[in-house]
């Protein structure tokens, strides 16, 4: 009985080192990390020989401090998204995978004094995570301006966060980790969904005077103007902006930065064409 017990109070030790020392951490049913990273690894997102357990679990204090000040922030609802459901929908923590897909065209990636953007280019970033995101996502609205949403950091208003900055003024914000370009193989279709975003997500006139005002927030409702999120604000351009053409997936729920290329629909699918 004793031998019993002393394994079950071995047990019950070594599994609450596995949870975040955290006050929302102490909600979580669900943030067993190693059922979490052995899942990500059955999913081919993880690879074990690149990323250990115990890697990944250092990495897991960035990632739950993130989720924690979403919460705190008020940007994210702790009672319909749990930590280890949130990780999952930010693939785990993980920049995404560039695969190839034979009916996407193949960009060659150049070098960075000539790559050109192009209208509806789809950005990603790791160089910043706002309250309760991992990483970044953003669009180009035109040739030489990006629409996004940075969110929010401790003590920061929520509301009106969309902005326009120009491509060397996004760039410079985001410069100090990685910066992926997507697009997709209809220039005319990314040109249309940039010129509906920019309209519908910064000025209603196609001016550089912003009139419309977007709220910062986490929420579920995927499809509604406001609040929005730097990825759903992106899902959305993409989806209404295409008008008839069948290029989104119908989704429920969320969209973070990392998993949303998987959301277009294989017959325009963005391919990696630059990285800074």
């Amino acid at each position: 009985m004793k031998k019993f017990i002393s394994v079950l109070l071995a047990t019950i030790f070594t599994f609450t080192l596995l949870l975040p020392m955290t006050a929302n951490a102490a909600q979580t049913s669900d943030s067993d990390y190693e059922a979490l990273y052995n899942q990500a690894i059955q999913e081919g997102i993880v690879n074990k020989e690149e990323l250990s357990l115990e890697e990944w679990l250092k990495q897991n204090e960035e990632f739950q401090q993130i989720y924690d000040d979403g919460v705190n922030d008020d940007v994210l609802d702790p009672s319909t998204l749990k930590y280890g459901e949130w990780l999952k929908l930010n693939n785990y923590g993980q920049e995404p995978k560039d695969e190839d897909n034979d009916q996407v065209v193949t960009f060659r990636i150049r070098a960075k004094s000539t790559f050109t953007v192009r209208p509806g280019d789809i950005f990603i970033t790791n160089s910043t995570s706002g309250s309760g995101i991992v990483g970044h996502a953003a669009i180009a609205n035109g040739s030489n301006h990006i629409l996004d949403m940075p969110g929010v950091k401790r003590g920061k208003s929520k509301k009106n966060n969309n902005r326009q900055l120009t491509v060397s003024q996004w760039l410079s914000k985001y410069d100090n980790g990685w910066i992926k370009v997507y697009r997709i193989k209809d220039k005319a279709l990314a040109a249309q969904v940039a010129k509906y975003a920019d309209r519908h997500y910064y000025s209603s006139k196609g001016t550089a005077t912003k009139d419309i005002h977007i709220d910062y927030g986490l929420t579920p409702h995927l499809y509604s103007l406001t609040p929005s999120y730097c990825s759903k604000l992106v899902y959305d351009a993409y989806y209404y902006g295409s008008g008839s053409k069948n290029v989104m997936k119908k989704h429920t729920g969320y969209v973070f930065p990392y998993d949303l290329v998987t959301f277009f629909n294989r017959s325009y699918k963005p391919s990696k064409v630059h990285t800074y």
